[in-house]
């Protein structure tokens, strides 16, 4: 059998008579066919974060053609745009029976299209899905309110950088059916206080809407109901096979992620029927929320699901704030029995980490303030960290050390009380996890920068007893292996102190919160590998064994949020991900879109930056290794407004990266 190459396939309609012309097109659209789907965040569910199929964009490729932005598909609806990822499916028939490999893209204003995946050209648009909620609404009085926010209405985000709320998670697409599912955040008046999310099937041919919307409304477990309060579903969707049944699982937060009633949950969709048939919230205190930056829940061949949450109660009963976890699903079990957590692990509790006894739950202690999720300035009731952090630095103490790393001299800048109740946010949830299926390991970091790797059959299964000083060690000795600072080195501090307030510093008076997801990397002799990109970071590449062991090989020399000066820095980090042929030698390439100043905060200029990770270069000023750039938008004065929560996408030789601008910039060789 003769393969034909995609160009050749097309030149046939050229030349070959009309009679031929048939087997010619169907011949291109089997090809086509071919082509990777991108079904889901991260392209696959273990959320390696890794395009194994790209076979035109190459290191060489780019050092001698080079990149240009071919063109900017708009998202309709947005000033911003979008936040999800965009998704494709190859070879889709459409009603007027031309085929296309379609791209969806859903804005945040609830607007679904359909575009040409290599023109952009637009092939099918939905009505909006429902009313989004506003960033913000011009009228009424301005006034500084209790969450520290400025308006006249319940806000989400104090810096107001998104002009809408909708569809603000990445969903997936069914190839099977050609349907894409999606969550619309919907509210009447446009207020976060009457929202409700809804799962929405589109037809990816169409666009039509199939079925009925499912509400989240009336979803109730133990203490925890869906509408107890205002809930913000950033997790992307997964789809997985358990016991034949297609079932759709997606997670969430909340707007004010430690207050009364603020906990995440984990939610399954059953595709058949069209119903939800799983409702686990991960604390029935408070807390526990799932965000990842964005990122979904991993899973396994089995269907088993994977995450880690953020602040909240815990008492390793129903209680997981802070936790790394495995959740098993059993279809047909009930709403509430399907979902369980069947293994898990704890570094910290957040009363350890500001001073107060760790071993106790905070549903029996007092707790830090409630605070607005992802808000990072001071107010008279919230302590919260982030890239303008409440923390006090007046009487900040330094201390010098070496990176054990680069050998480099770190200084390391201790607030005068390092027990301050800002602490309480260092979410262990900040950023997603990598499944590591072939080593059975888990890798997940968070705001701390530390890495820890778990064993996927057993996590060690935290008690709240293990955060007394004199069970701390034995807590991380159920690990895989030990942590390791992952985004940053700060020299020989120990990554897991018998008093968790030791941790409370920041080297060289910035962050190194992790909020992207670690990128997977398999080197032509098969020696898997993983990037991390932290805030006010460069990043790091780091080696993996089958035990899990992490060793650190070399970084990048460029850094997120250069022109972030004063301290703490800027958020959220970069973001990457992988295009390779198979981890062929000398296909892959490393893809990073890096913020110039505080992408939390504001909205600023983005970097996009393509990396040879096979061909290390020698720094010849100290011996260190460092990452090759191969393409760089800075050398080409290629602006765009820096998306805070998006990787660049790469498929069939172009890099889609949604941007601020309200589009999707698209790339490729000139």
């Amino acid at each position: 059998m003769i393969v034909l190459p995609r160009l050749a396939a097309a030149a046939l309609l050229l030349t070959l008579p009309a009679l031929a012309q048939t087997f010619a097109q169907t011949l291109a659209q089997t090809l086509a066919q071919t082509l990777p789907a991108v079904t889901t965040r991260a392209f696959t569910n273990d959320r390696a974060g890794a395009n194994t199929q790209e076979t035109i964009l190459t290191p060489n490729v780019l050092l001698t053609k080079g990149l240009v932005r071919k063109t900017t598909i708009p998202v309709i609806g947005d000033a911003r745009g979008m936040e999800a990822q965009p998704l494709i499916l190859p070879a889709v028939k459409l009603p007027d029976g031309s085929t296309h490999d379609v791209m969806v893209l859903p804005s945040m204003a609830n607007v679904v299209r359909g575009v040409d995946a290599h023109t952009g050209a637009g092939l099918w648009q939905t009505a909006p899905l429902g009313t989004p909620i506003l960033g913000s609404l011009p009228t009424g009085p301005r006034k500084t309110k209790p969450d520290g926010c400025v308006g006249d209405f319940p806000t989400i985000d104090c810096h107001a950088i998104n002009d809408r709320w909708g569809i603000l998670s990445t969903g997936v697409i069914d190839p099977d059916t050609q349907i894409a599912y999606m969550v619309a955040w919907i509210s009447p008046d446009s207020t976060p206080l009457n929202g409700v999310h809804s799962i929405f099937a589109i037809n990816v041919a169409t666009g039509a809407i199939v079925g009925s919307p499912v509400s989240l409304a009336g979803l109730k477990n133990g203490a925890q109901g869906y509408g107890d309060t205002m809930r913000k579903q950033r997790s992307s969707m997964v789809m997985t096979n358990v016991a034949g049944k297609k079932t759709i699982f997606f997670a969430y937060g909340t707007v004010r992620e430690t207050g009364p009633a603020a906990a995440g949950a984990i939610i399954a969709y059953d595709v058949a029927s069209h119903t939800i048939t799983g409702f686990l919230p991960m604390s029935q205190g408070r807390g526990a929320g799932i965000w990842m930056g964005g990122q979904g829940l991993a899973a396994d061949s089995a269907g088993n699901l994977y995450g880690v949450t953020g602040n909240g109660s815990f008492d390793a009963v129903t209680d997981f704030g802070e936790s790394i976890f495995k959740v098993s699903y059993t279809p047909g079990a009930g709403i509430a029995n399907s979902l369980k957590v069947v293994t898990w692990f704890s570094p910290y509790s957040d009363q350890g980490r500001i001073g107060m006894n760790p071993t106790v739950s905070d549903t029996a202690s007092p707790m830090p303030a409630m605070k607005v999720a992802g808000v990072s300035q001071p107010t008279a009731d919230m302590t919260p960290v982030g890239s303008a952090m409440a923390i006090s630095m007046v009487g900040a103490t330094a201390k010098v050390t070496q990176d054990v790393n680069t050998r480099a001299m770190v200084t390391l800048i201790y607030p005068a009380d390092t027990k301050d109740a800002a602490w309480n946010d260092e979410d262990l949830g900040s950023g997603g996890c990598i499944l590591i299926e072939e080593f059975g390991k888990l890798l997940c970091s968070g705001k701390d920068g530390i890495g820890y790797v778990v064993k996927t059959d057993n996590m060690g299964n935290t008690q709240p007893a293990d955060f007394a000083p004199d069970r701390v060690k034995i807590n991380c000795g159920k690990l895989a292996t030990l942590p390791v600072w992952l985004t940053a080195s700060p020299g020989p501090v120990d990554a897991c102190p018998t008093d968790t307030t030791v941790l409370n510093f920041m080297p060289w008076g910035k962050t190194r919160h992790m909020h992207s997801t670690p990128v997977k990397y398999k080197s032509p002799d098969g020696t898997v590998h993983v990037f991390v990109a932290g805030e006010n970071s460069t990043i790091h590449m780091w080696k993996m064994d089958p035990s899990g062991a992490l060793t650190y090989e070399a970084e990048s020399f460029e850094v997120a949020s250069i022109e972030s000066v004063n301290p703490p820095g800027g958020m959220p980090g970069s973001f990457c991900s992988m295009s390779t042929n198979n981890w062929a030698s000398g296909s892959s390439v490393l893809w990073c879109s890096l913020p110039y100043g505080d992408g939390n905060a504001t909205i600023t200029n983005g970097r996009l930056i393509a990396y040879d990770p096979e061909n290390l270069i020698t720094n010849p000023a100290n011996g260190n290794k460092n990452l090759k750039v191969v393409w760089d938008s800075q050398r080409w004065a290629i602006p765009y407004l820096f998306n805070k929560f998006m990787p660049p996408i790469v498929w069939d030789g172009q890099v889609y990266l949604p941007n601020y601008n309200g589009g999707v910039d698209v790339y490729g060789v000139p």
